[in-house]
């Protein structure tokens, strides 16, 4: 898998942010195989309540589980791997979710960076192991961000906020990449330029600021049968 996509690096003490509708309580990885995170809570907290950080205890290695790109939308590798006709529906049951545990485990892999719902924005899975992540904290989320937008002839650029620091800024990620996405993201840079709406997204932030190292390998089909 690592030949044909690539792996994602992030580095240790590295926070991450989970969201939900109720408090979070920890779970066993026998109730709950994979936790899926954000690297910012405006990636994907729909109406969510509350927000956990989430500390590296290491520095994890993730399945670059990315297929393409077209302009700023981003299309998961999953349902290449496991032919599941709905990505949301397919990460929601347990039998699934260990399976794909046990194909990320199979080549030393902590978890998966992919697209959310193919959308624009972005998700880090990881494997439920208390030797990867520990929760800091759970609070009440608030939503001190704005997305960007255009009014009266106006472009306004997204403003993160200061309250969920984004960890790719300080601690650079780096990546692993097969050739052929070179590319791909150079083309996503520039579709960002010319949109004029910088930084909007958190793949955007992290291309900013990471260091990425381009492989040889031909890209063979990954079944999960999951």
């Amino acid at each position: 898998m690592i030949k044909s996509y690539g792996k994602v690096i992030i580095q240790k003490e590295s926070i991450l942010y989970h969201t939900s509708d109720e408090s979070f309580n920890y779970k066993s990885k026998n109730d709950k195989p994979m936790l899926f995170c954000t690297f910012h809570p405006s990636e994907w907290d729909v109406t969510n309540e509350y927000i956990t950080f989430i500390k590296l205890k290491k520095d994890v290695s993730l399945l670059f589980m990315i297929d393409k790109c077209n302009k700023s939308k981003i299309f998961s590798s999953l349902n290449l791997f496991t032919n599941h006709p709905n990505l949301n529906l397919a990460k929601k049951h347990n039998n699934q979710l260990f399976c794909y545990v046990k194909e990320l485990m199979k080549e030393n892999l902590d978890g998966w960076m992919t697209s959310i719902e193919n959308k624009t924005t972005i998700e880090v899975s990881l494997i439920n192991d208390s030797n990867i992540f520990e929760q800091i904290k759970t609070e009440k989320l608030k939503r001190n961000w704005r997305n960007g937008n255009f009014n009266e002839d106006e472009k306004k650029m997204k403003i993160w906020g200061k309250k969920y620091p984004i960890c790719t800024i300080e601690k650079s990620v780096i990546l692993f990449l097969n050739d052929r996405y070179k590319k791909m993201i150079e083309d996503y840079k520039k579709y960002e330029i010319n949109s004029g709406y910088y930084k909007e997204y958190i793949f955007q932030v992290l291309l900013d600021n990471c260091n990425i190292y381009y492989h040889n390998g031909d890209l063979e089909k990954i079944t999960w049968n999951c």
